[in-house]
């Protein structure tokens, strides 16, 4: 029979329990015995058990308050006070188990009172269950009847059991029976608890393997009570799981356990930062993208990202390429991931705006967004034409234990530039939660869209990822910049509020907007020389064949000036700083700490390689040159490796056509070299400053159809006249004819047939330099530079047309 019953009965008094304060109760106060002899009001009177005749007056709430008051038995021991119970707990019980209780409930009130609850006024109870029996007769009768409706388990014993349990606690006694109370030895809970937590880090297994572990560690550690304490499998099964310990646990992967492990315990304390860069947390994770390495194979991607803590804005991220290392033969050619370069490179990317670039979409440029932009523009003229992620300044850098981050290049480039760098606690994720939940974000919103994705482990990768069309290492970092610009500094941030508008969530772009309204911004541009110190630093001796970096030789006029020479520092001798860049190795620049000048170096063999490389590449090709059994010495022959590597890479896979479609082989893919670092200074535009003048304005010059004797009058200097002329003298009266040579051009002298006697004749020549000759010369209007009619200019300028 299953009753439901809503009210609760009236909770009774316990006989252990004490919930009130009576006269005759033996009390203990300021650390002696006292018998309470009345209480009025708001006062006790006590007197005292060793000393009758001593009486004192408390305050009820300055004797219960007393650190040492308890109410004590016969024997002065100290007796519970009544608890109120939490009659919550049937929430943790199904539907069944309720009903059941109910129904218990309704008999238990019956055995109390003698009438069912909500019986009515004047109903008498039945003669079982009448107040004049004693209560042992009532159990009795009451099993009977349970027994002859149905139910199973129902004795004297078990009804005096639900019985007091119902009147010290009321249903929540009732309930914490039916849960069950774990009669295990403390020392079995304590060993299991243990076993389990070092079988954490193991091998995945199954939970009998854990039972055999915890039998063992009895033995070993209670050999004496070893059969008393030993639990049987049932029992095993039964206790890891009301310890809230599945056997799927168990077996699950290893990284999983490891992570609910780490889990901080609730409530959990959100990182607060107030201040634009007060921490910025920086991290490295697997990108879960397949791309095209710059050796045309298929490599995985790694994501270094920086994020403002106080914005939430992703003010650096950088996509590098990541390789286990694993050459031909089983040999290792050196794998790849983010380095500490990539990380200095993060920092450079975050004091600098992103430029916007062709192609993307408006919306994504600052002067579309939120950010305040005629004001970061009038501020910081770099921010015109930026894509819509603020520059915020590190002020504290919150990285892990990864080496890239406790190298001594990223510490002193951090110092430089002002950054103090705190390491997080080991195996405390909560020290970099912001971080952590972006990179889910990013592989949510943005990885999981794109082409070539993996998933986030092989039992989700799909089939045949590989053969889909991949990007390049370049093409995804410009996918992810124009993502970070247009989708995450432009969405609602659940972790941003307005402190006016709780209900409201802000952009990161709108939380910088009223951040920097309150503090400022001071911008740090940096030079060419300032981005030299970010690079990596050699201490080298500069010899006549100049410098040796990473099996590389480099060599200038300006680096020979320093052949030999002393530094002038302790301890160093001959060795300068020389900074070389990972990702454009062509050039290295030595620093002179004396005057603070720079002297740039080429690399010796650069012709024979003809296009941009990379450290990587030059570090593969030397592995396959030594793979083949020639040495490292040979420079020359790995620039070759590098080059043919660059070829194989802009050919591809053999099953395409590596031709276009007008027959040439395209342009091999740029390599990767990670964000831009200008490091050298532009050379100077020799016609810079020079408008390039407009076809409409341009006067055409004058047609010099004149003989040259004519072009500069007055300006011919005295020709010898030729010798060999014999011309007769015109007889008397007759007007002499023209000399021949007057009107014959100056190579065509008659009578000079062959070369020899023409190269005897004098030519006229120009009495001052052609120079000051064309600056005396002003051209004609347009107009009159031909005459109307097509007629040529007359030989002398002097005599103008009729």
């Amino acid at each position: 029979m299953t009753v439901t019953q809503d009210s609760t009965p009236p909770l009774a008094e316990s006989s252990a329990a004490v919930c009130a304060l009576e006269p005759g109760q033996r009390v203990r106060f300021d650390g002696e015995e006292y018998v309470v002899a009345g209480v009025r009001g708001p006062s006790v009177q006590l007197l005292c058990k060793q000393e009758p005749c001593r009486s004192a007056a408390v305050l009820l709430q300055v004797l219960t308050g007393a650190a040492d008051f308890a109410v004590l038995d016969a024997v002065s021991a100290p007796r519970p006070l009544q608890q109120v119970p939490d009659v919550d707990i049937l929430d943790v019980l199904d539907q069944g188990r309720r009903e059941r209780i109910r129904a218990w409930e309704w008999h238990l009130v019956e055995l109390r009172d003698g009438v069912p609850p909500d019986s009515a006024a004047g109903t008498k109870p039945r003669s079982a269950y009448e107040t004049t029996r004693s209560q042992r007769e009532r159990f009795a009768a009451k099993a009977a009847e349970l027994t002859a409706l149905g139910w199973r388990g129902v004795s004297n014993s078990t009804i005096r059991r639900k019985f007091l349990a119902y009147q010290d606690q009321g249903v929540a006694g009732l309930a914490r029976l039916a849960i069950g109370q774990v009669r295990t030895d403390e020392r079995v809970i304590q060993l299991l608890l243990r076993e389990v937590k070092l079988a954490v880090g193991e091998s995945s297994g199954w939970a009998n393997r854990v039972y055999e572990r915890l039998l063992t560690a009895l033995h070993a550690e209670h050999p004496s009570e070893y059969k008393k304490l030993a639990i049987s499998p049932a029992t095993f099964y039964r206790l890891i799981k009301r310890l809230g310990i599945s056997a799927a646990y168990l077996q699950a992967p290893v990284q999983n356990r490891l992570d609910q492990e780490n889990s901080p315990a609730s409530p959990f304390t959100p990182t607060t930062a107030t201040m634009l860069g007060e921490q910025v947390q920086i991290d490295s994770t697997g990108l879960d993208i397949l791309a095209v390495g710059d050796d045309g194979f298929t490599v995985s991607a790694e994501l270094t990202c920086a994020i403002d803590v106080a914005t939430r804005s992703i003010i650096g991220a950088m996509i590098v390429p990541k390789s286990p290392g694993r050459g031909p033969r089983g040999r290792r050619l050196g794998g790849r991931a983010t380095r500490t370069f990539d990380a200095t490179l993060l920092l450079a990317q975050a004091l600098a705006p992103m430029p916007g670039r062709a192609g993307w979409s408006p919306l994504a440029l600052a002067e579309r967004s939120d950010l305040p932009y005629a004001d970061l523009v009038a501020c910081d003229p770099r921010m015109t034409g930026a894509a819509a992620r603020p520059v915020i300044r590190p002020k504290m850098v919150v990285v892990d234990h990864g080496s890239i981050y406790r190298s001594e290049h990223f510490v002193d480039v951090c110092t430089s530039l002002q950054i103090s760098v705190r390491p997080a606690r080991e195996r405390t994720p909560t020290d970099k939660a912001v971080i952590e939940s972006t990179f889910s974000a990013i592989k949510k919103m943005f990885c999981q869209y794109v082409s070539g994705y993996t998933g986030s482990s092989l039992a989700k990768r799909g089939k045949l990822v590989a053969q889909q069309p991949l990007w390049s290492i370049n093409e995804l970092q410009d996918l992810l910049d124009e993502w970070i610009a247009l989708r995450w500094q432009q969405t609602p941030h659940d972790g941003l509020r307005s402190p006016l508008l709780p209900g409201m969530k802000l952009t990161p772009n709108q939380m910088y907007s009223v951040l920097v309204a309150c503090e400022g911004q001071v911008p740090l541009p940096l030079s060419a020389e300032q981005n030299r110190k970010l690079l990596l630093c050699e201490r080298r001796v500069i010899t006549e064949k100049g410098v040796t970096i990473n099996n590389r030789t480099y060599n200038s006029d300006a680096l020979q000036a320093y052949a030999r020479l002393h530094t002038g520092i302790a301890g160093q001798g001959h060795r300068w700083e020389i900074r070389h860049h990972p990702y454009v190795p062509r050039y290295v620049w030595l620093y002179d700490h004396r005057d603070g000048q720079w002297a740039e170096a080429e690399f010796i063999h650069q012709k024979q390689i003809g296009d941009e490389w990379t450290q990587y590449e030059w570090e593969v090709a030397t592995a396959h040159h030594l793979a083949r059994g020639s040495t490292k010495e040979q420079q020359q022959a790995i620039a070759q490796a590098v080059r043919e590597l660059r070829e194989r890479a802009r050919r591809g896979p053999k099953d395409q056509p590596a031709l276009d479609r007008t027959g040439r082989r395209p342009r091999p893919a740029a390599p990767f070299t990670g964000p831009d670092l200008p490091v050298r200074v532009p050379e100077v535009d020799p016609y810079e400053g020079i408008t390039l003048p407009t076809p409409e304005t341009v006067a055409a010059a004058r047609v010099l159809d004149a003989s040259v004797k004519n072009l500069f009058p007055g300006q011919w200097s005295p020709a010898t006249p030729p010798t060999v002329s014999t011309a007769a003298a015109p007889a008397s009266g007759q007007t002499p004819a023209p000399a021949a040579a007057a009107d014959t051009p100056d190579d065509e002298t008659p009578g000079l047939g062959s070369p020899d006697k023409r190269a005897r004749v004098s030519r006229p020549r120009l009495a001052a330099s052609a120079a000051d000759l064309f600056r005396n010369l002003t051209a004609l209007p347009r107009a009159e530079s031909r005459p109307a009619t097509g007629n040529p200019l007359p030989d002398d300028p002097s005599k103008e047309p009729a």
